[in-house]
């Protein structure tokens, strides 16, 4: 977390993490469009319209006091070939959303994609807060919580939402929820230091 006193601004870095093609860019878009600031969002594709790089963007939220919270929302490119800049787009991160496949036979992309996850998180300095989307509910036979938290061994305080980021069914919510953590846990480091 920033804090730019002279602009009285807090910025704050949200990373959407995930295997290739399980709906981090379509959570993003959905989320800016719903807060009406899908202008502020930037992709960087390959020629076949895949996140290349990175999605970026920013949404602006007022407090009082006349302060700003600037989210900066990141997804970082779950394929492989890009995988040396998922590093890059995690550096700094104050949050995490994991988007998983509800797919059954992604399951193993899904575990991989976590795995490595947990070992850029172990970098880290601090503790970061995590959410879990698990997308594509709308698909025939899609793997559930229970399922997931099994294959992934996830602990009980990691908070799975169950969604359908083209429909923006728990987009939201989940955001909201990573969001309220994220503040939360900047705000007992800064007390602490």
């Amino acid at each position: 977390m920033i804090v730019d006193y002279g602009n009285r601004a807090i910025g704050l870095k949200i990373v959407f993490f995930g295997p290739a093609m399980s709906g981090k860019t379509t959570s993003v878009r959905w989320l800016f469009s719903a807060l009406g600031c899908l202008d502020q969002l930037t992709s960087i594709e390959n020629t076949v319209g895949r996140t290349m790089f990175c999605d970026f963007g920013i949404i602006s939220i007022p407090i009082a006091g006349a302060w700003t919270i600037n989210a900066h929302v990141w997804t970082a490119t779950g394929q492989d070939f890009y995988r040396a800049t998922r590093e890059v787009v995690m550096a700094g991160t104050d949050g995490i959303v994991f988007v998983a496949d509800s797919q059954r036979h992604l399951i193993r992309e899904n575990a991989e994609s976590w795995r490595e996850l947990l070992s850029l998180i172990d970098q880290q300095d601090r503790i970061l807060p995590v959410v879990i989307l698990l997308n594509k509910q709308d698909i025939p036979n899609p793997i559930h919580e229970d399922e997931l938290r099994e294959q992934l061994n996830l602990p009980l305080a990691v908070p799975v939402f169950e969604t359908i980021a083209k429909e923006g069914v728990n987009i939201l919510e989940a955001f909201r929820f990573l969001f309220e953590s994220a503040m939360r846990a900047n705000l007992l480091t800064q007390a602490s230091l």
